[in-house]
C-alpha cells in the first residue's frame, strides 16, 4: 500500500491581501445593489410610469446594450491604465447614474439612467478581477474569487428587505438615492487605496495588442479562449434573465408581494454565498494535488451543473411558496456558481496582462447574447408564459459543458500555453 500523498498547504493571505478583498467586495455589493432594485421595483415603477413587460424589457436592454458595448473597450483601457485610474472613474460613473434613476420624472428619463449606469458598470468587474489576478497567487485564486462571490452576496442578500423597507417607508427614489451617495464615497477610498503603478509589468518583448480588433481576433484565434468565449456567450442569458426577472416572476406567477420578497428573495444568494466558497476550496484543493489549472475547474462545473433541472421545475411549483423559493434559489446557486468558476478560468488561461482585456471582451460577446435575451424576454412571457422561458434556460448549461469538455476536458496542460502570446507571457511572470 502505497503511502498517502500529502496535499501541500496553500500559501496564506495576508492582512493587506484581506483588506484588499474587502475593498473589492464593498465595489461589487454596491454594483449588485443598484442593478437588481430596477428588477425589485419593476412592478412599482411599471406603475409609476404606466409601462408593461414590454417596455421593461426595453429598459433592461438600455442597461445591457452599453454595458455591453463599454466591455469591449473597459478591459483594453483598464489593462493599459491601470485600475488606480479607470476604477475611479467608472465608480464615479456608476454613482451619478444610480442617483439619476432615483431623480428620474419619467419613463425616457429612466432609460438614459439606464444607458449611463451600464456603460459605466462595465469597467467595474474587470478592475476587480484585474486587482485578483495582480494581488493574489493561482493556488489562491479559486479560494479568493469564490470567497469574493460569497462576501459580494451581501449585496442580494441584504437588497430585496433594503429597497422593500425604504420604499414603503419613503418611497422608490430613494433605494436609487442611498446606494449611488455611498459609490461616490467607495469611488474617494478606491482613488487613495489603489497604487497608480502599471498592473501588470511585462517584458518590452511581448507584444500585447492595441485597443481594437487585435484584441478581440486574440479571442477567436486561441483555442482556450474561444472555449471560455463560447460558454459565456451561451450561459450568461439565463444568467442575467435570473437576475432581472426572478422577483417579478414571483410577483406575477407565484403571487407574492413586495413585502414576501422583501422577507425571502435573499435566501437563493446567502446559499450561493456558502457553495461559492466550498466549491472554491475543494477546487484549489484539486490544483494543489497536481492537477492541471482548467481541469480542476472543470470538475467544479460538471459538478454544480447537476442542478440545471430546476430552472424547467421552478415554473411549475408556483402554487407552493417553500417549493418555488427552494427551486429558484438553486437555479441561482447553480447560475451564481457556474459563473464564478467561468471566471477562474479566465484568469488562468488568459496571457498575463491582458486579464481585463479578455475579460471585457468575454463579457461584451457574452452581453450581446444576454441583452437580446432579454429583450426578447418581455414579449416572450407576455406571450408564451414564464414556463418556455425557463425551461430553454435549462438546456443552455448542458451545452455550455458540452464546449467545456471539448476544449479542456483532454488536454493534460492547460491550454492557454498553446498560444504564442500567452507562451511569452508565462515566461516573462516566472521571473518576477
Amino acid at each position: 500500500m502505497q503511502p498517502r500523498k500529502e496535499i501541500p498547504a496553500p500559501p496564506p493571505i495576508s492582512p493587506a491581501g484581506w483588506a484588499l478583498l474587502l475593498l473589492l467586495v464593498a465595489a461589487s455589493v454596491l454594483f449588485v445593489m443598484d442593478r437588481q432594485a430596477l428588477a425589485i421595483l419593476k412592478s412599482t415603477i411599471s406603475k409609476e410610469f404606466g409601462t408593461n413587460n414590454g417596455d421593461y424589457g426595453l429598459l433592461v436592454t438600455a442597461y445591457l446594450l452599453p454595458y455591453t458595448i463599454g466591455y469591449l473597450f473597459s478591459g483594453q483601457l483598464i489593462d493599459r491604465w491601470g485600475t488606480s485610474r479607470c476604477a475611479v472613474i467608472f465608480l464615479a460613473g456608476m454613482s451619478t447614474a444610480t442617483v439619476a434613476c432615483g431623480l428620474a420624472h419619467n419613463f425616457h428619463e429612466m432609460v438614459a439612467a439606464q444607458v449611463l449606469l451600464g456603460l459605466s458598470e462595465s469597467g467595474i468587474v474587470p478592475s476587480i478581477m484585474v486587482m485578483v489576478t495582480r494581488h493574489y497567487p493561482a493556488e489562491r485564486r479559486g479560494f479568493v474569487l469564490t470567497m469574493f462571490q460569497a462576501l459580494q452576496s451581501i449585496g442580494p442578500v441584504i437588497t430585496p428587505p433594503a429597497v422593500a423597507v425604504i420604499t414603503l417607508a419613503y418611497g422608490w427614489r430613494y433605494s436609487f438615492l442611498v446606494p449611488g451617495l455611498m459609490s461616490f464615497g467607495l469611488a474617494l477610498v478606491w482613488f487613495l487605496s489603489d497604487s497608480p503603478s502599471p498592473p501588470a509589468p511585462v517584458s518590452p518583448a511581448i507584444k500585447i495588442p492595441g485597443i481594437g480588433f487585435q484584441s478581440v481576433k486574440l479571442l477567436f484565434t486561441s483555442p482556450a479562449l474561444r472555449g471560455v468565449l463560447l460558454v459565456r456567450m451561451i450561459t450568461d442569458p439565463a444568467w442575467f434573465f435570473l437576475i432581472y426577472w426572478q422577483a417579478a416572476f414571483l410577483q406575477e406567477r407565484a403571487g407574492w408581494s413586495l413585502a414576501d420578497l422583501g422577507r425571502w428573495i435573499w435566501l437563493p444568494p446567502a446559499a450561493a454565498a456558502v457553495v461559492n466558497i466550498v466549491t472554491g476550496i475543494a477546487s484549489d484543493r484539486h490544483l494543489r494535488k497536481g492537477g492541471d489549472a482548467p481541469k480542476a475547474r472543470l470538475i467544479a462545473l460538471q459538478r454544480i451543473a447537476l442542478l440545471t433541472p430546476c430552472f424547467a421545475i421552478a415554473p411549475f411549483v408556483t402554487s407552493n411558496k417553500v417549493l418555488v423559493l427552494l427551486m429558484l434559489a438553486l437555479c441561482y446557486v447553480m447560475a451564481n456558481v457556474w459563473l464564478t468558476m467561468v471566471n477562474v478560468l479566465v484568469t488562468e488561461v488568459a496571457p498575463k496582462g491582458m486579464v481585463g482585456t479578455v475579460y471585457g471582451i468575454l463579457s461584451a460577446l457574452g452581453g450581446v447574447c444576454s441583452f437580446i435575451f432579454n429583450y426578447a424576454a418581455g414579449p416572450l412571457v407576455d406571450h408564451l408564459g414564464y414556463s418556455t422561458v425557463f425551461v430553454f434556460c435549462a438546456c443552455l448549461y448542458p451545452v455550455g459543458l458540452w464546449i467545456l469538455r471539448i476544449h479542456y476536458g483532454d488536454i493534460k496542460n492547460p491550454p492557454m500555453l498553446h498560444h504564442p502570446m500567452a507562451d511569452n507571457a508565462t515566461t516573462e511572470a516566472s521571473k518576477l
